[in-house]
């Protein structure tokens, strides 16, 4: 894949920039990550208040959303905070409106293209949209931590065995490897991840919600904490989601600084890097 490795960003670093897409006219983005060969984009969407899109259209990508504020109008259904949606490449949304506003983690698997007719061959179409909050929770997935109850999981979508997966991951407060120090987990898949609340610890610094990783398969990554535990939206892509370990450990802090990786274009998040104001 040709995303670049980034780990990690806080979005809130990230410049609010006008729409490029004419199917979300007068709606701002944040592109979290994009693959010059694909298309492929990870993004915030910000849609103001009263916004609705000009005509019902078909995409030629698939569509991934997890509404984090705000309520959106998706073909005659209300999505509020915690909505989840998976439409497929070709899907037709008849309408799409905020009425009040909101903002939406959004994800394209090409270049977001719309069109007034149908690109396939019509052959019949289904989505997935659902309130994550009402999901159960279920013991981590293959591949992610086991035999322990600190990490739990709410699968979305896929299969993490089948290469392509979404699902949310949860772990718990003062959560920390043995002796404060680790090895570094390594993944035959690409992995992408959103913070959406609480706080991870890493090597390279402390993760708040709103922190964005891109993690090229085989990147060697890790040891992972937590103070307050957290909440984050994780993406499998292109393989099966399984662990190996590296040999050498890695020593956690409590207050680790801020040493990211990150392309040459986003270098300069790191002279001022964004942390959260508790007082």
């Amino acid at each position: 894949m040709a995303r670049p490795h980034i780990d990690y960003l806080q979005s809130q670093s990230l410049p609010w920039q006008a729409s490029p897409w004419p199917f979300l006219p007068g709606c701002h983005v944040k592109i979290l990550s994009r693959d010059a060969d694909t298309g492929a984009t990870s993004l915030l969407v910000r849609y103001p208040s009263g916004w609705e899109a000009p005509a019902p259209g078909f995409l030629a990508t698939s569509e991934e959303l997890l509404v984090l504020d705000g309520l959106l109008e998706l073909d005659g259904r209300r999505c509020g905070q915690d909505a989840y949606g998976w439409f497929p490449a070709g899907w037709r949304h008849a309408t799409r409106a905020a009425p009040d506003g909101a903002v939406a983690l959004t994800f394209f698997d090409a270049d977001p293209l719309c069109s007034s007719a149908p690109a396939g061959g019509g052959a019949a179409l289904e989505s997935r949209l659902v309130d994550s909050f009402d999901l159960p929770w279920s013991a981590a997935a293959p591949g992610l931590v086991t035999g322990s109850d600190a990490h739990r999981c709410k699968l979305l979508r896929g299969s993490p065995g089948g290469g392509s997966a979404t699902l949310l991951l949860s772990t718990a407060a003062h959560l920390h490897p043995p002796r404060w120090q680790g090895p570094q987990e390594i993944h035959a898949c690409a992995e992408e991840l959103y913070l959406l609340a609480g706080d991870l610890l890493s090597p390279i610094g402390q993760l708040a919600a709103g922190a964005y990783c891109w993690l090229p398969s085989r990147v060697a990554h890790g040891p992972y904490g937590s103070r307050g535990g957290s909440l984050a939206l994780m993406r499998i892509h292109g393989a099966p989601f399984t662990t190996e370990f590296t040999d050498h450990e890695l020593a956690l802090e409590r207050t680790p600084p801020y040493q990211p990786v990150l392309p040459p274009a986003l270098r300069a998040l790191t002279v001022r890097p964004w942390r959260p104001q508790r007082y």
